[in-house]
């Protein structure tokens, strides 16, 4: 039995969802314990805003088929609303370049009726989702080691001197602009 209004919602959308999925609820303690879960979201939107920002105390993890994972927890400052987040795949073999490439599936916001919030998931958040696993899973097959060519090496600015400094921008906003996500892989985001 369900004792958060959070932990309602993702059961309610966990026995909504097709292919059979489940919830697992986590109360965190402490700002640190939510980070093992945190640190495996497939968004650096607002979602990743959001858990970095805040100190959580709770979220839900749905498990579905094939090793889907979701990630639920409160919006904060909108009380009728709660965000979803796919987490990145925890399999042996899945590494950070084969995640390049692949469209980040990223979260939404979904209202706190568990009826609309599954339905919102299943048409808006699945697909995505989907497919970009789909895409990840492929690349560890066909690329289980990373490439070595110099195409990868490129992209990072090379900083030599003074003259390739862009103008106004300290070297730490350069690197900043040359590190793209945790991981090492750059987001594709959809306009």
């Amino acid at each position: 039995m369900p004792h958060t209004a959070l932990e309602t919602l993702a059961s309610g959308v966990a026995a909504r969802l097709p292919g059979g999925w489940t919830s697992t609820y986590q109360h965190c303690a402490l700002y640190e314990h939510q980070f093992p879960t945190i640190n495996r979201l497939w968004d650096t939107g607002h979602v990743q805003h959001i858990a970095s920002t805040y100190v959580l105390g709770h979220g839900a993890v749905l498990c579905g088929p094939e090793g889907q994972e979701l990630y639920v927890t409160d919006r904060p400052r909108y009380p009728h609303e709660a965000v979803v987040a796919p987490l990145e795949p925890d399999r042996a073999g899945v590494r950070p370049h084969h995640f390049d490439g692949v469209e980040e599936p990223s979260g939404i916001a979904v209202p706190t009726d568990p009826v609309r919030a599954a339905a919102t998931v299943a048409r808006r958040l699945l697909p995505r989702y989907e497919q970009a696993l789909l895409e990840v899973l492929q690349q560890v097959e066909e690329l289980p080691e990373p490439a070595h060519h110099a195409s990868r090496a490129r992209t990072a600015p090379l900083i030599t001197g003074l003259s390739n400094l862009e103008a106004g921008l300290p070297t730490t906003a350069l690197a900043r602009q040359a590190t793209s996500s945790p991981g090492g892989r750059a987001p594709i985001r959809r306009s």
